[in-house]
């Protein structure tokens, strides 16, 4: 962004976009690392789903590289949103080119927290979908022969996800600024 919190150039927008798409993994990942955020989700799925845990000697490695999949590109998603959100701000007030950035990175960052808090609940479906997949299919079926059965340790459990993953995909945002103006209202011819 420039001085003026405009999107003058791709490269202003890519960069605000990817220390936004930065910032909203530390916010997903809670202190944590990468590797441990691909470790949660693979327990969850294995806790979810009953399977044994054998499953967490090689699932965390294939959870990381979908997580890492979904990731790409995210910084594309908030520019359009951080555009869109600058370009509406001065549709209403023209001038306002401080308060035009501002609107872009908060749209930037409301995207970024629902896209990863998304990202999450996909890669633990596709997590959980592997590993029914893996257990409902017969040995013989596999496309992989060598590859040994699983089998249910436990029942299955209903999925849980941590409260910030919940709060990040919420639509109700509180709105910053000034209100909308409101349309001028014409006289009622007599």
């Amino acid at each position: 962004m420039t001085r003026g919190g405009n999107f003058d150039s791709a490269s202003d927008g890519s960069s605000a976009a990817e220390a936004i798409v930065g910032q909203a993994l530390e916010w997903l990942l809670r202190g944590g690392t990468w590797e441990g955020l691909a470790r949660e989700l693979a327990w969850e799925a294995v806790r979810s789903t009953g399977i044994e845990l054998s499953c967490l000697a090689w699932l965390p490695e294939l959870v990381e590289a979908q997580l890492s999949e979904h990731v790409d590109g995210l910084e594309f998603v908030l520019e359009d949103a951080g555009i869109s959100a600058q370009a509406d701000h001065l549709h209403q007030w023209p001038h306002d080119h401080v308060g035009a950035g501002a609107a872009a990175t908060s749209a930037m960052q409301e995207r970024a927290m629902e896209q990863v808090s998304y990202i999450y609940l996909k890669t633990l479906q596709w997590a959980v979908d592997l590993l029914t997949d893996r257990i409902t299919r017969s040995p013989r079926s596999s496309v992989r022969p060598r590859l040994r059965g699983l089998r249910r340790d436990r029942p299955t459990e209903d999925l849980e996800v941590p409260a910030v993953v919940a709060k990040g995909l919420r639509q109700d945002w509180p709105r910053y600024g000034w209100p909308r103006p409101a349309e001028a209202q014409r006289p009622e011819a007599a």
